[in-house]
């Protein structure tokens, strides 16, 4: 009697024996109804045996007239690209207008008087016909007994007394204060024994001073009232001679001061 392991086995190989034929069968109709459809379908159109690389252009337009537009686009293209570009003109810059800087006065210094071109002919020393003032001739004389000027005065002018220690003319002062009794004590000269004068000669500064003065005269000679007269200058104030009706600070004026001694030597 078989054992129940070979009864197993054998019944294992029948059925795998039966499904193997049955799928063997089945591949096989499968290939030959594969074979008719290949052999049924029909032939396309237009369609050429052998292998064919087929392309699609996915471009817009006609491909025609852009083949023919590109060179004649790259042609431009290139010779824009070897041309040197030109340059942008800039504009000028346009400073602005400075405001015109205004002049600042002149400021002359002491001493120095603008003049117009009449007044510098009416001053002219060459047109002034002067004479020599006599030593006796005081500051406040008459001005009769002061030497005549030329043409071109103008009233109220000063009248010239000669000429000044630097050639210059020399008017007849005009007093702003006649100085006082003490002013001239201070300095009256020991040498004095009787009355006399003296007689100096000074410039004008600013507000009616004078200084530069030197000795002209003195009488009686030898009695130092010439420099008594010098020494007392720096308290005298003295308005500046007239010329052309404007005041010339700077011009030199001629001073006489005349005492009178008494007992107590007292300058007048």
């Amino acid at each position: 009697m078989p054992s129940t392991a070979y009864l197993a086995s054998t019944r294992i190989r029948a059925t795998l024996g039966r499904r193997g034929v049955a799928m063997v069968l089945a591949l096989l109709v499968e290939a030959l109804i594969a074979l008719l459809l290949l052999f049924m379908a029909p032939d396309l159109p237009g369609v050429e045996d052998g292998a064919r690389t087929t392309t699609f252009d996915v471009s817009t337009g006609d491909s025609e007239e852009a083949a023919e537009q590109s060179p004649a686009k790259a042609a431009p293209a290139k010779a824009s690209r070897s041309q040197p570009q030109p340059q942008p003109v800039r504009p000028p810059e346009v400073q602005p207008e400075q405001p015109p800087t205004p002049e600042k006065p002149i400021v002359l210094p002491d001493g120095i008087i603008p003049m117009t071109r009449q007044e510098y002919r009416s001053a002219d020393i060459a047109k002034v016909q002067s004479s020599a003032q006599a030593p006796g001739t005081s500051a406040g004389a008459d001005s009769g007994e002061a030497a005549s000027s030329g043409g071109g005065r103008m009233p109220g002018d000063s009248e010239v007394a000669g000429k000044a220690p630097n050639g210059e003319p020399l008017y007849a002062a005009q007093w702003y204060r006649r100085p006082t009794r003490a002013e001239l004590s201070t300095y009256m000269s020991s040498r004095a024994r009787s009355s006399g004068w003296g007689l100096i000669a000074c410039r004008t500064v600013a507000r009616y001073r004078v200084e530069d003065c030197q000795e002209l005269g003195e009488s009686p000679r030898g009695s130092g009232l010439a420099g008594s007269v010098r020494q007392a200058a720096f308290q005298f104030l003295v308005r500046p001679p007239r010329v052309g009706g404007k005041e010339m600070v700077g011009a030199w004026v001629s001073i006489r001061i005349d005492y009178e001694i008494t007992r107590a030597n007292s300058g007048d």
